[in-house]
């Protein structure tokens, strides 16, 4: 993928991120490169187990070593590369730099402490502040993120605090000392549909406020079509397509794309049953030759399974991983021999 300079505040190239198990070699992320453009927000979305969340945190420097472990690839942020910075000079970028707001507030938020210490824990690790100067910037983002009475809620602790509550701290965390990225790993996950509402407005008016950029990480096309600039479809630990969201939306070409717009539950349809993608995401154990896709895809033919698709840029700004793409936009495809035994794709149950 073609690098900007200066008009990207992130840039990921080749991104490989392993796990080393006794099962065998766990291939997370695999060759995965996309831009993230200056105060832009893009969305990486698919199934669980795609491996997104796993960019993420290879993104973060925050894959746990030993299983896991970063074997290729080139992540620039601001043109600085975060895997050749040493572990100290890491830690001054997470949270300073880059903010991240993990997907479970509860898990992510220490019990044992008060919301306003915690709050006050990141800014006095990054800025050179008093404890008061500290305590008047944690209450300040509190009601920044939309908390009422703030200064009494810094003292409480977060189970006394509902989900989306709770998720208004973890986003006051991730801003507090006004980073330039933040990561948000699956935000709106188990809020009600109305918090939800909330959170992304809340997302949306602090990124006009502040010009931050957001790497949003999500299964929901819906959140996506309110929140991104720019789509990355992740499958089997590889980006399939990768374009705008205005195109996308209108014009998904890869087959895995248009599953997952199928498969969206609309409002005043007919009765007949909802759409799915045939079969699961395949284990990242045993990947199938070719296409990872291939076994799930009704499109799938002879090369499909024996050769995988790179990605290639279909029209200008559009990028995609699929052979039957290649073949319909006139690009070469290869023709494997003909005595090569393919498994067939799993095809729809209609029962």
């Amino acid at each position: 993928m073609d690098q900007s300079n200066g008009e990207n505040i992130l840039e990921v190239s080749g991104l490989k991120t392993h796990f080393f198990t006794d099962e065998g070699v766990v291939k997370a992320v695999e060759d995965v490169s996309w831009n993230l453009p200056r105060g832009k927000t893009l969305a990486l979305v698919g199934e669980s187990g795609c491996g997104k969340s796993v960019t993420a945190l290879s993104i973060m420097r925050l894959v746990p070593d030993p299983p896991g472990k970063i074997v290729g690839g080139q992540i620039l942020f601001d043109g600085m590369d975060l895997l050749k910075l040493s572990p100290r000079e890491m830690r001054s970028v997470r949270g300073g730099q880059i903010g991240m707001i993990f997907q479970e507030p509860m898990t992510s938020l220490n019990p044992v402490y008060t919301i306003g210490y915690q709050i006050e824990e990141a800014i006095t690790t990054h800025q050179q502040v008093s404890k008061t100067q500290a305590r008047t910037l944690a209450v300040e983002m509190l009601e920044k993120v939309g908390i009422p009475d703030p200064a009494r809620r810094a003292d409480e602790y977060p189970h006394q605090m509902s989900g989306g509550m709770r998720q208004r701290v973890i986003i006051a965390m991730a801003l507090s000392c006004s980073p330039e990225l933040i990561i948000a790993d699956e935000p709106t996950t188990a809020l009600d549909v109305t918090i939800q509402a909330q959170v992304l407005d809340l997302l949306r008016q602090l990124q006009a406020d502040l010009g931050m950029s957001i790497l949003l990480i999500t299964h929901d096309l819906g959140v996506v079509a309110e929140m991104a600039d720019m789509v990355a479809v992740m499958y089997a630990s590889k980006i399939v397509e990768y374009t705008d969201a205005e195109r996308l939306y209108g014009d998904p070409i890869h087959p895995y794309t248009q599953g997952l717009f199928r498969s969206i539950p609309r409002l005043g349809g007919s009765e007949e049953r909802l759409d799915v993608i045939p079969g699961t995401v395949p284990s990242p154990l045993h990947f199938p030759a070719g296409c990872k896709f291939h076994q799930r895809c009704t499109h799938a033919f002879r090369p499909c399974a024996l050769l995988e698709p790179p990605l290639k840029e279909i029209a200008p700004g559009h990028q995609a991983a699929c052979w039957k793409v290649f073949k319909e936009h006139g690009m070469d495809v290869p023709s494997p021999p003909t005595d090569t035994i393919v498994q067939r794709p799993v095809r729809r149950s209609r029962g």
